[in-house]
């Protein structure tokens, strides 16, 4: 009899009941035995750093369903949509064995997504003109990216009922997924969900399902205990015992290593770092006497042609030393990728010798083993991805989990934990 493996992006900044209706749902569509998780680490897809750390979501996941959950290394967590959604496929599709992937999306019609994907897969000409001819009037990437696809699909007749569709953050990811499997020739099968509940950026908690932006918002304004009736009852628990030790964090906690990041980087070095611009570059050196908090900064960088998120994206590649030259060959080689386990259901096991024995890329069971690990990995195992290649991946992910635990150890006053000594989580 097949195993059904069907594989979830997910960030869980921090999982909530909308959370759980996905994995209850992706279980009965696909008719998966086991889901997979790959979540982003410590930093999260628009640039700053996650609610809790990786271990905590993790665990609220795997309370809640979750079968195993992998991490997606930091340089595609924290990265646009397209990187962050082709190191997930690839990681996806380098374990041998998922044959479903299930995103949420605004929209929840998959033709209609696959269409935006197909164009952006095959970037015919004409589209590609029609975007250019944006960016010369000054759009931002994103809306002139929008707008050319709109325009280009209209031309073709292709239904009006998808305007607006790159407007919503879950559509833009679904469509990359997409556009990922393309690029891969994904055996993976996609199926996508309606988002149910609150839009991604309705800040009310007045709603039967909130979003995370609301309950992390609520969290750091008002407390934990205004948001508990918001997440499963499972997840709630281990929020709670996680915020009994230690406490949230948001991008402002981070602030002093940043300003000093950037007191200690001339301007012509800051162009070295990942997505940032000569332009944001100037910006920078040249607002920095202004520099208060991580966040008002960003706000100050803010222009027409780039946006808040752009911007801290940009602030979080230098806070965390991610070169534009690593990240170049990193996309030439085809986004290198180890599977790094955060933790799995005791009752699925077995899931993890069937990982063993599918996947083309190695799998970490704990981060004290990888250095080593990933130095001796043979030739037939690796594939095409070079050691040296995923091993500057894991250090850099090893790096980032001790920026935030060093800002966690001197926020709430807890020991700190070196990502040596984690084992992965069993529930």
């Amino acid at each position: 009899m097949a195993i059904h493996i069907t594989g979830i992006i997910a960030e869980y900044n921090p999982f909530h009941k909308g959370h759980a209706y996905h994995l209850a749902q992706a279980r009965a569509l696909t008719g998966a035995d086991y889901l997979l998780v790959v979540q982003s680490g410590d930093f999260v897809q628009r640039g700053e750093p996650a609610l809790t750390d990786k271990y905590c979501r993790a665990h609220m996941a795997l309370a809640e369903g979750a079968d195993l959950v992998l991490e997606l290394p930091a340089a595609y967590a924290c990265a646009s949509a397209e990187t962050f959604a082709f190191g997930a496929m690839s990681l996806l599709n380098s374990l041998g064995c998922v044959d479903a992937l299930c995103f949420g999306s605004e929209c929840g019609d998959l033709s209609l997504l696959s269409s935006y994907a197909e164009v952006l897969y095959r970037e015919p000409d004409a589209y590609r003109e029609l975007l250019k001819t944006l960016l010369r009037q000054g759009y931002s990437f994103p809306l002139a990216r929008s707008k050319a696809l709109e325009a280009y699909l209209a031309h073709l007749g292709a239904s009006l009922s998808g305007k607006n569709i790159l407007s919503e953050p879950n559509n833009i990811l679904g469509i990359e997924y997409l556009k990922a499997l393309r690029l891969l020739q994904s055996p993976i099968r996609p199926w996508t969900l309606r988002r149910k509940g609150s839009a991604y950026h309705d800040l009310s908690l007045n709603r039967e399902l909130a979003s995370a932006s609301a309950i992390r918002r609520a969290i750091h304004q008002e407390g934990f205990s205004q948001v508990f009736h918001q997440l499963p009852p499972k997840a709630g628990r281990v929020l709670k015992a996680y915020f009994d030790q230690k406490g949230p964090l948001d991008w402002d906690d981070f602030s002093a290593l940043l300003h000093y990041q950037l007191l200690s980087l001339p301007q012509e070095e800051l162009t070295a770092y990942t997505d940032v611009s000569p332009d944001l570059a100037a910006r920078i050196r040249r607002l920095l006497p202004q520099f208060q908090t991580a966040t008002s900064f960003a706000s100050l960088l803010k222009t027409r042609q780039l946006t808040h998120t752009r911007i801290t994206r940009a602030l979080c590649h230098i806070l965390l030393a991610d070169l534009k030259e690593a990240s170049d060959r990193r996309k030439e080689l085809g986004y290198p990728v180890y599977a790094k386990i955060l933790g799995f259901r005791r009752e699925s096991q077995s899931l993890l010798s069937l990982l063993k024995q599918s996947a083309r890329i190695p799998i970490l069971s704990r981060a004290s083993h990888g250095q080593e690990f990933l130095r001796g990995v043979p030739a037939s195992k690796e594939g095409l991805f070079p050691p040296q290649e995923l091993l500057s991946l894991f250090q850099q992910d090893v790096f980032a989990a001790h920026v935030y635990e060093s800002v966690v150890t001197n926020r709430y006053h807890t020991p700190f934990c070196h990502e040596y000594t984690r084992k992965m989580l069993i529930v």
